[in-house]
């Protein structure tokens, strides 16, 4: 684990296609020192948000587009943004190839993330490798093992089978936490079943 950096991720999206829709909210939890940070982005395409993604998250378009005191004081320019997520990463001092996001469903937020740098002409800089690990996949992994299987795999179903609390869920700074302490938890049922 030494050699590794784990970093949880989640986003909120104006959409899901990443050649569309922009991230508006993104968090990182490293798990490591167990530092988390959460950054709010100025949408760089917000004509192209789509109406059921702000319900969900309960964004204000108003907001992300500027037009009150709270969405200029809050949303910052994306270009900076990363910049900070960057420097965040950086402070693991771990190369970028060892860097593993941490994601239920990685796969979406690692586009969306990817999307974020080449909208900001900036993906050499791209903070992340190519490693990833996924909560769903991890937890139909050992259902598959076991053979039995859930229902379904939302983070809200492993939150009520965790016993994990999500405080406000659709948030990215809520949805990480939640979704790191569901990872711990998994991590536990593996070494526990690996011990045997």
């Amino acid at each position: 684990m030494n050699n590794y950096e784990m970093i949880a991720v989640d986003t909120e999206t104006l959409g899901l296609e990443p050649s569309l829709h922009d991230v508006v909210e993104l968090s990182l939890y490293r798990l490591s020192d167990d530092v988390q940070k959460t950054w709010l982005i100025k949408p760089m395409r917000i004509e192209n948000a789509q109406p059921d993604a702000l319900r969900v998250n309960g964004l204000k378009l108003e907001d992300l587009k500027g037009e009150t005191q709270y969405g200029r004081d809050t949303y910052k320019n994306a270009k900076d943004v990363i910049i900070e997520i960057e420097n965040f990463v950086a402070e693991t001092n771990v190369p970028t190839e060892n860097r593993c996001l941490v994601a239920h469903n990685v796969a979406f937020d690692k586009a969306m993330i990817e999307q974020l740098w080449k909208n900001c002409d900036a993906f050499d800089s791209f903070p992340f490798g190519r490693r990833t690990m996924d909560t769903m996949i991890i937890e139909l992994t050992m259902d598959y093992a076991t053979g039995n299987f859930a229902e379904g795999y939302s983070l809200k179903n492993l939150a009520k089978k965790y016993g994990v609390k999500n405080d406000k869920a659709h948030s990215a700074a809520s949805d990480t936490k939640c979704m790191v302490e569901i990872f711990r938890k998994q991590i536990e049922c593996l070494k526990k079943n690996l011990s045997k």
